[in-house]
């Protein structure tokens, strides 16, 4: 007897529906698992042997074939165990056909016929919502991840024997209930443990860190050990604007394919990322023999700290420069190509020479030292940076100094204003100022006459490319809608020259 059952699977973070076909008939007794599977997907038939087996159905001495529909698509992963053992009860006469219908299955079985959760639940069960299936039956531990979604509905079962019932007698009768979905704090500010209360004077750090925040721009830290980058660094998601519902399912869907939604639950806050410095190219920007997203996939919507910035193979930065254009990462491997989302802040900090100090009477590096240190960084990497700070170290007189700085929430209120402008301004179209394309640069960024001249002097003196012109325009077009001002001024294309070549201005003053 012939039957299909519905599943999903997942190439990059797209779903698709998949088709589990499967054909009980007369011939010598065996199990046969087809459609271009991964080794643990076509393993899959030893779990479901031995799991009917421990909850009392024994398979009859057939020819038994399963086929997963497409199978020209690549398929790994788990989640086929239970729409195939699904799938056999049908043909075996246990379960109607009818009571299968517009159901989507996914989940693997323990040998004693538990439910285990899978990755990759949340774009799967999308997949099948926007297909219109009405219900889904996954792993109970998965439920929560997948009740956010609305159009489908979503029970967690815990047991093979539970789903056996459900098909055969009803869902209530067996126990399983529609999950409901825990309020979600998308679009709500949680209380950070760190807050910028506690920097002690850098105001200028702090004024680019609000203006970077603000517009998600790429921003670079240049200064000795001790001085506070990384501390400025880790309060950036504390001023961030929350994360849209929207944006929590993009981010979630990719954390879910990996299997790291903590207790099983859509992220509620943007991500922040800090990779050791001895990170490969495949762990950066994903890849490996199974392709899986990268930190910069993981840091979508986010923030990616890269700490200690030269130490970074060169070749392992050099990778980060297509998706800081294009905002995505593609992979190309045999059975196809991949693509992840990499829409991130890159965020980096780094001393301004080997031993840390200089130009402090302490610093023992020589000129060749320095040059071969700063070289680490190539300079595409390097121009890619919107605001580059250079840190000066505390003062003596404030590293007991009781008074507290500016709190997150004060500098939140303010970038919250200027992030409701960039909503006025793009709509649905992009979210900040960073992400504009030229055409966007052209109309949103409209400079006064002193403005203008101001820039035409600044990429004269600094000899400014193209992309750099276009990036001191989305920095000014950020520190004026901080401002609550529509007119590109010539202050504020000043602030974002400043920003834009404090650090590169030593650059060359050290690699001459």
């Amino acid at each position: 007897m012939f039957n299909t059952i519905v599943s999903g699977a997942f190439c990059g973070i797209d779903s698709y529906l998949v088709q589990v076909e499967v054909d009980v008939a007369q011939g010598l007794p065996c199990m046969e698992m087809v459609g271009c599977l991964s080794r643990e997907a076509g393993e899959s038939k030893q779990r479901i042997r031995v799991a009917l087996r421990n909850i009392g159905v024994r398979l009859p001495p057939s020819r038994i074939t399963i086929n997963l529909s497409p199978a020209d698509r690549y398929k790994s992963g788990t989640a086929f165990d239970l729409p195939a053992a699904v799938g056999l009860l049908v043909s075996m006469g246990l379960v109607e056909a009818e009571r299968t219908k517009n159901i989507l299955f996914a989940g693997e079985l323990g040998l004693g016929g538990e439910l285990k959760r899978v990755k990759g639940i949340l774009p799967i069960v999308k997949a099948a919502a926007d297909a219109g299936v009405q219900s889904c039956i996954i792993p109970a531990e998965n439920g929560q991840e997948a009740a956010v979604l609305s159009g489908v509905r979503v029970y967690g079962a815990t047991h093979m024997a539970q789903v056996v019932k459900a098909l055969q007698d009803g869902m209530e009768e067996a126990g399983l209930y529609v999950v409901k979905a825990e309020k979600s704090g998308a679009g709500q500010r949680k209380s950070h443990r760190e807050d910028f209360a506690d920097v002690c004077g850098q105001e200028t750090v702090r004024r680019g860190a609000e203006i970077a925040a603000a517009g998600f721009h790429h921003m670079l830290f240049v200064g000795p050990p001790g001085s506070g980058k990384t501390m400025i660094a880790k309060r950036l998601p504390s001023i961030m604007p929350p994360l849209t519902l929207e944006e929590s399912l993009e981010v979630s869907a990719v954390y879910s394919v990996c299997g790291r939604l903590k207790g099983g639950r859509i992220l509620e806050e943007r991500p922040f990322l800090a990779p050791h410095h001895t990170a490969t190219g495949p762990s950066m920007v994903g890849g490996g023999r199974v392709p899986v997203p990268g930190a910069v996939s993981l840091a979508h919507r986010g923030v990616l700290f890269l700490d200690e910035l030269p130490e970074f193979q060169r070749s392992v930065l050099d990778m980060l420069r297509q998706p800081l254009e294009e905002r995505r990462v593609r992979i190309a491997r045999s059975s196809g190509n991949i693509e992840y989302p990499a829409d991130f802040m890159l965020v980096g900090a780094m001393n301004p020479c080997p031993c840390g100090y200089y130009p402090d009477k302490r610093c023992t590096c020589s000129q060749t030292q320095i040059r071969r240190y700063l070289g680490r960084i190539s300079g595409p990497v390097l121009d890619r940076m919107d605001l580059c700070v250079e840190v000066p170290g505390m003062e003596r007189e404030k590293l007991f100094c009781q008074e507290r700085g500016e709190s997150s929430a004060s500098m939140r209120s303010r970038i919250q204003g200027a992030r409701e402008m960039q909503e006025k301004r793009f709509g649905s179209r992009l979210r900040f100022n960073g992400e504009m394309g030229v055409g966007e640069i052209r109309a949103y960024c409209r400079l006064s006459r002193e403005g203008e001249v101001r820039l035409q002097q600044a990429a004269e003196i600094f000899s400014m490319s193209l992309r750099a012109c276009h990036k001191v325009l989305r920095t000014a077009r950020t520190i004026a809608d901080l401002a609550g001002e529509e007119e590109l001024s010539a202050y504020h294309i000043s602030e974002a020259v400043y920003y834009r070549q404090s650090a590169s201005a030593y650059w060359e003053r050290m690699m001459e």
